[in-house]
């Protein structure tokens, strides 16, 4: 039996001060940490989807925010001037499709480009989230001190 210590004093120290932080702050810590960690991933996204004649959906791949929690979406984009509206189209495929008037509009192949992509970069990604997360503190603890010198 392998028996080890482990000093957590740190660990708890650090848990104490992130829950006096307002939510907001919080949210901030975190999902600035989850983008930084997840570049990889959004990277690779970008690089295996197919360029298309206007390259928008390549350019639409990015992460977001969900607003009532603390968590980001990575995908295609679709507001604004971002046109990713076509995204799952080319990820998944689609099934044989026709028209009201009976002539059919063919398939769509899956690429599989997202999923390519996430497999590929998830161990590194889930190894660096957490580094980002206390650079992220680290750089809130700094910003602070300096509002109030």
């Amino acid at each position: 039996m392998i028996e080890t210590n482990i000093d957590t004093t740190n660990v708890l120290i650090l848990e104490d001060f992130f829950n006096k932080l307002s939510h907001i702050d919080q949210k901030r810590i975190f999902t600035n940490g989850f983008r930084r960690a997840a570049r990889p991933l959004t990277q690779k996204a970008k690089a295996d989807a197919p360029k298309g004649k206007t390259g928008n959906l390549r350019r639409s791949i990015g992460s977001l925010m969900v607003k009532d929690d603390i968590a980001i979406i990575i995908g295609a984009k679709k507001f604004g001037r971002y046109k990713g509206h076509h995204g799952h189209l080319v990820e998944d495929g689609t099934a044989p499709r026709v028209r009201k008037s009976g002539g059919s509009t063919g398939t769509m192949p899956g690429n599989g480009f997202f999923e390519n992509a996430y497999k590929s970069t998830y161990p590194k990604i889930r190894g660096d989230i957490q580094d980002e997360w206390y650079k992220e503190i680290d750089k809130y603890i700094i910003r602070v001190n300096k509002k109030f010198k």
